[in-house]
């Protein structure tokens, strides 16, 4: 059951396998990737990703995998205090 959905854009520089390998790192997160996440303003402008619907950012691919990590730790955490 995954607990984490990530979704991103295929068109997106954000659709790297940076971001796939999180699937691997993380019990509980699945990696999805789409043709279009409706997003294409900010899809044209930089990398970006849904973390359980909520839009994540950054200015490159690399910095947005550092957000997506401490975005997806803070959503298993609420997790397992659950």
């Amino acid at each position: 059951m995954s607990l984490v959905l990530v979704e991103v854009c295929d068109a997106n520089p954000a659709s790297a396998n940076e971001i796939r390998r999180l699937e691997c790192e993380y019990e509980g997160v699945s990696v999805m990737e789409t043709s279009c996440l409706s997003h294409c303003e900010l899809c044209a402008e930089k990398p970006y990703a849904l973390v359980n619907g909520d839009v994540v950012t950054a200015d490159d691919v690399r910095s947005l995998v550092q957000e997506l990590r401490k975005r997806i730790e803070w959503e298993l955490a609420l997790w397992s205090d659950a």
